[in-house]
């Protein structure tokens, strides 16, 4: 099967470089399908497991917090603000944090940052849905392959 070069790039490293066949992840309209040939796009990304689909593997996720994604005659490049790979995050730490923005978000007042506490937990359900995409909601759905 065809297959197309991924990019997946922060501040600070490339998280994955490789060729694959198909990628699924949530841009501000919507769930979004990448197959090779795609046409050219750009779009801002959320928070979401990015799905990584390689020949003969089974899938794997990218944690991404927002960014762009941009799909060209050459590769599909993903300049994400933040980026893990599932044996990078630590499982506790993320579901600490995602209750303390939950919590934050219950407790409401004046005192919190609601936009922050959303952000905060949109990372967190990310980072977990990388590790297992039933531990979080919002995690993309799995193509039918």
């Amino acid at each position: 099967m065809a297959t197309f070069r991924l990019r997946v790039v922060t501040p600070e490293r490339t998280v994955l470089d490789r060729a694959v066949q198909e990628i699924l992840t949530r841009s501000v309209e919507g769930e979004l399908g990448v197959l090779p040939r795609h046409m050219p796009l750009i779009t801002p990304l959320v928070a979401n497991a990015l799905t990584v689909y390689v020949e003969d593997q089974s899938p794997f996720h990218v944690a991404v917090a927002g960014g762009f994604l941009e799909v060209n005659e050459r590769e599909v490049l993903v300049l994400a603000d933040s980026a893990e790979l599932p044996e990078d995050i630590d499982v506790a730490r993320a579901e600490s944090a995602r209750n303390r923005a939950q919590s934050r978000l219950e407790q409401g007042g004046e005192e919190v940052d609601v936009a922050r506490a959303k952000r905060a937990l949109a990372r967190a359900e990310s980072r977990l849905a990388a590790v297992d995409p039933g531990r979080a909601r919002g995690a993309p759905s799995v193509s039918s392959k």
